[in-house]
C-alpha cells in the first residue's frame, strides 16, 4: 500500500472531520467556494518540499556534526532543545519530531540518561518553535493568508512569544545533571551533494512564495520540478491527509459560516481580544490547533488573539497538536513501549507549560493594547 494511503487511512482528525463534512453535505450548505485554494497551495508546496528534505536527511546530518561536538549530557540535551526548536522553525514541527526523537532515543542509550522528559520538552519545543515562523506549522500558512500578513506583519505578531519561549528552553536545560561526556559514536547519514544544492536553491524560492515574496504558483511548481529531478518517488510519500484535511476543515466551517445560531455562539465568544485568546486554547484542546484556527478566523477580526490562542493551545492535551500524537508514535516505535505512561507524563508536563504559557499570552495581548 503506498505510504501516502497509509496515512490518511491512519489520520484519525481526518476521520472525524470527514464524518462532519458528511454531516454538513446532508443537513447544512457547502460551496466550494469556501476552499482557500491559496492556503492549500502553499501547503501543498510545503509538503512536497519537507518530504524532499526528509529523503535527503539534511537534518539528521547537521545535528549529528553538531551533538557530536557536546562535552557534557546536560549539553547534549541543551543542542537537542535548540535543534528542534530552530529546525520547527524552518521545516514544521512534524518533521522537527520525527528527525530528533529517534536520534535523541539512540543518544540516551549512549550516555545512559532516561528518555521521557527529554522527549516531552522536545516536543513542546517543537511545537513553540514552529509559531514564530509563517510556514513553521500548518495554522501558521493559514493564518497568514487569511489574514494577508506579509513576512514582518506576521513577525511581528510572533517574535515576543518566540523570545519568551526561548527563554523557557534554555532555563528548562537546568532541569538536568551536567556530567562529563566521552566521544559519542554516531552515525552520520551521506548526504548528496548535488542534490543537496539544488534542494536549498529551491527551498528558497518555495519559502519566498510562502511569505508571500513571489507568487504561491511558483512556489508550488518548484516544489515539483525539484521532485521530478531529485527524487520522483517523493510525489507518493508526500502526507496529502493534511492537504485533504484544509479542504474539509475550510467546506465545514464555510458550512457552519452559513448556520445564524453557529455564527451567533463565536461571535460571542471571540467578541474581544480575551474571548478570541480563551477560545483558541479551548478549542485546540479537543479539536486540535490546526481546526481551531481554521473555525475561529471565521468569526473574529482578532488575528493577534487567534493567533497567540492556537499557538499556545498546541500544549495540553494529547491532541492539542497533532506533533504531540506524532511524538507519543515515535516514542512508541523507537522504544517499543505501548503502555499509556508516556502520553499520560506528557499531558502532565505539557499542561504545567500551558498554565505558564496562558499567562504570558494574556501578558502579551495587555502589552499589545
Amino acid at each position: 500500500m503506498p505510504v501516502f494511503i497509509s496515512k490518511i487511512i491512519n489520520d484519525r482528525t481526518l476521520w472525524i472531520t470527514s464524518f462532519l463534512l458528511v454531516l454538513m453535505l446532508v443537513f447544512g450548505s457547502v460551496k466550494i467556494q469556501d476552499i482557500d485554494f491559496q492556503t492549500i497551495s502553499a501547503l501543498l508546496s510545503l509538503m512536497i518540499l519537507i518530504g524532499l528534505f526528509e529523503k535527503e536527511d539534511l537534518l539528521k546530518y547537521i545535528a549529528i556534526i553538531i551533538i557530536k561536538k557536546c562535552q557534557t549530557t546536560r549539553q547534549v540535551q541543551l543542542t537537542v532543545f535548540l535543534l528542534v526548536f530552530f529546525g520547527a522553525m524552518l521545516l514544521t514541527n512534524d518533521v522537527a519530531i520525527l528527525t530528533f526523537i529517534p536520534i535523541f532515543i539512540v543518544i540516551a542509550q549512549k550516555i545512559n540518561i532516561k528518555p521521557v522528559l527529554p522527549i516531552i520538552l522536545l516536543t513542546i519545543f517543537a511545537n513553540l518553535g514552529s509559531s514564530i515562523t509563517p510556514f513553521g506549522n500548518p495554522q501558521n500558512i493559514f493564518l497568514a493568508n487569511y489574514y494577508h500578513l506579509n513576512a514582518g506583519a506576521f513577525f511581528k505578531m510572533s517574535l515576543p512569544l518566540g523570545i519568551i519561549s526561548l527563554i523557557s528552553l534554555l532555563l528548562s536545560s537546568y532541569l538536568f545533571k551536567s556530567e562529563p561526556l566521552d566521544d559519542l559514536t554516531l552515525t552520520i547519514p551521506n548526504i548528496r551533494i548535488k542534490q543537496t544544492i539544488l534542494l536549498l536553491i529551491g527551498s528558497v524560492i518555495v519559502l519566498a512564495g510562502l511569505l508571500h515574496l513571489v507568487p504561491i504558483s511558483i512556489s508550488l511548481l518548484t516544489s515539483i520540478i525539484l521532485t521530478i529531478v531529485i527524487d520522483y518517488k517523493n510525489f507518493v510519500t508526500v502526507d496529502y491527509g493534511i492537504i485533504i484535511l484544509f479542504m474539509e476543515l475550510f467546506l465545514i466551517v464555510g458550512g457552519l459560516s452559513r448556520v445564524p445560531i453557529i455564527v451567533s455562539l463565536f461571535k460571542k465568544l471571540t467578541m474581544t481580544e480575551i474571548g478570541a485568546f480563551t477560545s483558541g486554547v479551548g478549542l485546540s484542546q479537543v479539536i486540535s490547533n490546526v481546526p481551531a484556527a481554521v473555525l475561529l478566523s471565521a468569526f473574529t477580526d482578532h488575528m493577534y488573539a487567534v493567533y497567540l490562542g492556537v499557538s499556545i493551545g498546541g500544549l495540553g492535551t494529547i491532541i492539542a497538536s497533532l506533533a504531540n500524537l506524532l511524538a507519543w508514535r515515535q516514542y512508541q516505535q523507537q522504544t517499543d513501549h505501548q503502555s499509556l505512561a508516556f502520553p499520560l507524563k506528557l499531558m502532565v508536563v505539557n499542561l504545567c507549560f500551558l498554565i505558564i504559557f496562558v499567562l504570558v499570552g494574556v501578558g502579551l495581548l495587555m502589552i499589545g493594547d
